[in-house]
């Protein structure tokens, strides 16, 4: 059959769209991660895998962007007004439903807060609204959160991955949305396979447009250097939290592109406070001028750097005086403190760690380096998930984690981390401390803040209340045909606008 120049220009057309529409749904982007996710529930999770999955599916009332991390600017919510230093009135962006066409309003933010600081849900991060006394639905597109105390972090607590909107149809329907997830962002999800992968697809009704890309896949792959081939080959399109020992090799490679940049984290050594000997500063002392942090810092190949203070210089709080405070690496000090402790014959103790290679590489630098001063540690390697379990629940003498600091803020950071009300894994407390760290969250003024902040830094390296390992850069690396990919300092990742050519 013979077609004219009409004809051949609508086959033309019609063969382009369906070339078009092909390339669309081949979309598909694949994270490379050793970690797997804890579940999907921004209310009962705490960790940095779910919080990566959760980004892409659920988003908070204001947020931070990459490119104006210190700058605080509204998300779900529209705008906000503070009529007194404990009110905070907060308008709603309209016409916007969750993944189950549940609409977003007024009641879903009050559903999720009022979940969120609810005793029996027993949500880990709980303590970021605790400072509220209560919230009100003013009307559809409006609430207002009053707080007991004025609260100085509340903008940067509701940018907090722990604080995204959650349907409140959803929650009713499952009991909780860890394994049935439902929020407002650019991608729903589509099925999880534990220990393998987590698939998500796109949100075609998106609020701020449909997602570039209409796949994404979190694959949980054991090996960090099979990770890196993946990425090579192009079986995987990025990954997070670059290793040092893979930073050369993807340095050298033309087709992957490596990131490094100053973050938010603070890599620990933490102490369980209530048991003996950890109880003693002595002995924390010991341990802090035992352990070379300098020497952890160089394994990092640039991907971390050394500050003494537990507050580090990308978090609000920080003051470079806190560098002349602090333990300098000294063997010999930490014997003899040891022995003034008692225990000169040594010391035989338990560091719970996960089996994470960044968490193991760790473990066995400090194993080494505390042997060298007569203090013996066993191993006890576990999952991730069932490490967070075991230390929430203070099953531990010694451990190692990470705080990603998503808020950025210092207030935010000591906290939940060494405060008693939130139960902490370091069963910290002391009454002079507490009550600093309570005032750093008490007052709306930015300035009082600060110096409040900074007294508490050097109070707590001082009484080592926990050993600042390495203060973390931001690494990740993709490849060069994907672009859009949006890395934040406090390690917070999102696909919405990636691409693929």
């Amino acid at each position: 059959m013979r077609m004219n120049g009409i004809t051949k220009y609508w086959v033309l057309i019609l063969l382009i769209s369906v070339i078009a529409v092909f390339k669309a749904a081949a979309q598909k982007v694949v994270f490379g991660t050793t970690t797997d996710v804890v579940g999907l529930s921004p209310i009962l999770t705490n960790d940095s895998a779910s919080s990566g999955v959760g980004n892409q599916i659920y988003e908070t009332l204001f947020t931070r962007y990459a490119d104006n991390f210190d700058t605080v600017v509204p998300l779900l919510a529209e705008s906000y007004e503070t009529p007194d230093n404990r009110t905070w009135i907060i308008t709603l962006r309209k016409g916007i439903r969750f993944h189950d066409g549940t609409p977003f309003n007024a009641e879903a933010v009050k559903f999720t807060f009022e979940r969120i600081v609810e005793p029996e849900v027993a949500a880990p991060r709980a303590s970021i609204l605790k400072p509220m006394e209560s919230i009100e639905v003013i009307d559809e597109y409006t609430v207002k959160l009053t707080t007991a105390a004025p609260y100085g972090a509340m903008l940067s607590a509701l940018c907090h991955a722990n604080t995204a909107i959650v349907s409140p149809s959803a929650v009713k329907k499952y009991g909780s949305v860890m394994n049935n997830p439902v929020g407002t962002g650019p991608f729903k999800f589509s099925e999880r396979v534990p220990g393998d992968r987590v698939t998500l697809v796109r949100n075609e009704d998106y609020w701020r447009g449909p997602a570039g890309i209409d796949t994404f896949v979190y694959k949980v792959i054991p090996e960090v250097s099979t990770i890196t081939a993946m990425l090579e080959t192009g079986d995987i399109d990025f990954m997070i939290d670059v290793p040092p020992e893979q930073t050369a090799r993807l340095n050298f490679n033309p087709d992957v592109e490596l990131v490094v940049q100053p973050g938010t984290r603070i890599n620990y050594f933490g102490f369980n406070h209530k048991v003996t000997p950890l109880d003693n500063l002595l002995v924390r002392q010991a341990f802090a001028h035992a352990i070379d942090r300098d020497a952890y810092v160089g394994t990092l190949n640039g991907l971390g750097f050394r500050s003494n203070g537990i507050i580090g210089p990308k978090v609000f709080g920080y003051d470079p005086s806190i560098e002349d405070s602090g333990y300098a690496f000294n063997p010999g000090k930490a014997k003899e403190l040891l022995r003034r402790a008692g225990y000169s014959r040594g010391l035989k103790l338990v560091l719970h760690t996960s089996n994470t290679p960044d968490y193991m590489s760790m473990a066995e630098i400090v194993q080494a380096q505390l042997k060298d001063v007569g203090v013996d540690i066993r191993l006890n390697v576990m999952e991730w998930g069932a490490f967070l379990a075991a230390t929430r629940k203070h099953e531990h003498q010694l451990f190692l984690l990470a705080w990603g600091n998503l808020t950025a803020d210092g207030s935010e950071l000591v906290y939940p981390n060494l405060h008693p009300e939130t139960a902490p894994r370091s069963n910290y407390s002391k009454a002079d401390t507490d009550q600093l760290i309570l005032a750093s969250r008490a007052t709306t003024d930015q300035g009082e803040r600060l110096r409040i902040l900074k007294e508490v830094n050097r109070i707590l390296v001082e009484d080592v209340a926990m050993i600042p390992m390495a203060h973390a850069a931001v690494a990740y690396a993709y490849n060069k045909d994907v672009s859009g990919l949006e890395v934040r300092p406090n390690n917070s990742w999102f696909v919405y606008r990636v691409e693929k050519k």
